[in-house]
């Protein structure tokens, strides 16, 4: 997913190979999907001294899981098919521009970072079998909306791959426009991409090299203590002045 993000900073790129920014963007939302589904297993079976001690309760949750994702596939399937016979309404095609326009916004990534950090608290309050029915029911709903999202970049997938005549035009504003332009550090998102991918390349730079972190030396423990908090502020700083900036801009 980090490839992804990278690689959505030169819009250039993807226009020129749009098939394999394609390609980029179905393997992002299928691992995804993954990592979601994943993480409702640890809270349902995982968190429960009981479910966890039983391999059948990981049986139970892997099968139904993967019962219910094929079922809404072969689902959207046939929605998709009728809806390409009959033709997707005006509201919808509208729809779909402004959601391509803005998926990679600040807000959505804020709102994403909040649900995240939301979600890992709500998991740390709730007690007892709540977590079980809070990770069965994210559960469902991930797949449920992600199962449709997976059919029709597949098939935009498969389209572009047929012929290039399903390709976009590139802009002419993007014709000369380097990949380093595009990395412009006063922004936010490629400002904070860019910590977190220094940071985790750290952190996997000290496991290759067998380096124990928590008992090495105190000035690699401050360094990534630092380091972390860093991009914690960032975000926060930066989340901060985003709200101030959109006040002001809706008193004017």
């Amino acid at each position: 997913m980090l490839i992804c993000q990278v690689i959505s900073f030169n819009q250039k790129l993807i226009y020129r190979h749009q098939f394999f920014g394609t390609a980029m963007l179905f393997a992002m939302i299928n691992g995804l999907l993954l990592s979601l589904v994943l993480t409702d297993y640890v809270i349902v079976v995982l968190t429960n001294n009981l479910l966890k001690n039983s391999f059948i309760y990981t049986i139970i949750f892997g099968l139904s899981s993967l019962l219910l994702f094929l079922g809404l596939i072969l689902y959207n399937v046939r929605w998709l098919k009728k809806q390409l016979e009959t033709g997707f309404s005006e509201q919808r095609t509208n729809a779909n521009y402004v959601a391509a326009s803005s998926v990679y916004s600040k807000p959505s990534i804020w709102i994403i970072l909040g649900a995240t950090l939301l979600g890992g608290v709500m998991v740390g309050w709730i007690s007892g079998y709540s977590k079980q029915i809070l990770g069965i029911l994210g559960n469902i709903v991930f797949i449920s909306a992600f199962s449709r999202l997976i059919v029709e970049v597949g098939y935009l997938l498969k389209l572009r791959a047929k012929d290039k005549t399903y390709w976009e035009e590139v802009p002419e504003e993007l014709y000369n426009q380097s990949f380093f332009k595009t990395l412009d550090f006063k922004k936010t998102k490629p400002r904070l991409i860019t910590e977190i991918i220094l940071f985790l390349g750290i952190i996997a730079c000290l496991q290759l090299l067998n380096i124990d972190a928590e008992n090495g030396p105190i000035w690699l423990i401050w360094f990534i203590r630092i380091f972390g908090y860093t991009i914690v502020l960032d975000a926060t700083g930066s989340f901060i002045y985003y709200q101030f900036k959109k006040r002001k801009t809706r008193k004017h």
